[in-house]
């Protein structure tokens, strides 16, 4: 196959911090190893004086400022939000999903429990401006020659409600980058059974609703009043997740809170944790469960984001959430191998079938 030229877009700073980020980063590569000619763009770092509400406005304006120095690409990869008309007229569009942006936006909207005037007057601007992101997304679908959805749970539910973009649908999985999977098997390799009967949870997440908080502090109170030798952590959530934590069990140890981590800690903070919690409401795809089950570690998870893809291949180890005291002892704690897994969790596999999906509308240029 003859090289192409492609540009991809993140509406995340170019960084393995953030998930989008880290998706296009390992995108690029992918493409890269496939001798293909990659540009990868993001409009980071924005003015200082940019308001929350002039976002994207911003983004769409910093792209197009980039595309206006750019010759046309073969290809586009870029979130729906970020396909400008001249996005649209600069090489085939592909509005690859990094994350379910009208069930964010809908989970966000009924969230709001504020009934102060002040509350009132910023719910009515949070719905103004839920309606604007929503129209950028659709406008981006519509001038998108292929959506990409980001797992079967996307895709079935854009078949479902938008069956007249049917021709423009399929979806791809998320990964881990090489370094990141060999990392995580040694660790997989080296884990052994807990000692004793104490279990240590761990849950990592930012703060925010639709990563199920609300179920996760429920699920921590009811568990470690039946089991109180056991342990719970909460990391990457922020500064704001202390106040919403029963005072009691951080005073007693029971529940340790981190706030941030450098990437350069994970496999530390998975090697002393036993079983891994997973309580999104609503998610992309949640690569904290690739990190999590390649570490060998089971995690109980809603049935949200990757969790219906990775379910085949970690049948003993990905449990639905919450689990019981039953379930619990019969969890699965020793080393999986992983040879099918791979087979379709990696990088360099994604970005085959990535590149197939798009055969026939390359072979028309």
């Amino acid at each position: 196959m003859r090289p192409i030229r492609i540009l991809i877009i993140t509406h995340a700073a170019l960084s393995n911090e953030f998930g989008a980020g880290q998706a296009a980063i390992n995108l690029a590569e992918a493409f890269r190893e496939q001798g293909n000619d990659v540009t990868l763009w993001s409009p980071h770092p924005l003015p200082p004086q940019t308001k929350w509400w002039q976002t994207f406005q911003q983004m769409q304006a910093k792209l197009d400022s980039f595309m206006e120095t750019q010759k046309l690409f073969d290809v586009i990869d870029s979130p729906a939000t970020l396909i400008t008309r001249k996005v649209s007229q600069s090489g085939i569009v592909v509005a690859r999903s990094v994350q379910p942006d009208i069930l964010y936006l809908v989970n966000s909207l009924n969230d709001h429990r504020e009934r102060s005037i002040k509350g009132s007057i910023k719910l009515c601007f949070s719905y103004l401006y839920s309606v604007y992101r929503a129209f950028l997304v659709l406008q981006g679908w519509t001038r998108s020659r292929h959506i990409l959805c980001l797992g079967t749970l996307e895709f079935n539910w854009m078949r479902k409600w938008f069956p007249w973009w049917k021709n423009k649908l399929s979806y791809y999985v998320n990964a881990l980058s090489k370094t990141d999977q060999e990392a995580l098997a040694q660790l997989r390799i080296a884990r052994q059974n807990p000692s004793g009967d104490s279990l240590k949870f761990l849950w990592i997440g930012r703060w925010v609703s639709h990563k199920g908080t609300d179920i996760l502090l429920d699920f921590i109170t009811q568990w470690t009043a039946i089991r109180p030798q056991d342990n719970f952590t909460i990391a990457g959530c922020g500064i704001g997740a202390e106040k919403d934590c029963p005072v009691e069990l951080i005073q007693s140890g029971k529940l340790k809170i981190i706030p941030s981590f450098e990437r350069t800690q994970l496999c530390s903070l998975l090697a002393n944790h036993h079983i891994g919690l997973f309580t999104s409401k609503v998610e992309g795809w949640g690569l904290v469960l690739n990190e999590m089950l390649e570490s060998g570690m089971p995690v109980f998870a809603t049935p949200v984001g990757g969790v219906s893809d990775l379910h085949p291949f970690f049948k003993e180890k990905l449990k639905l959430f919450p689990p019981s005291l039953q379930l619990i002892k019969n969890v699965q704690f020793s080393s999986t191998t992983l040879e099918e897994y791979y087979r379709t969790f990696t990088w360099e596999k994604i970005g085959e079938a990535y590149r197939s999906s798009l055969l026939e509308s390359l072979e028309s240029l």
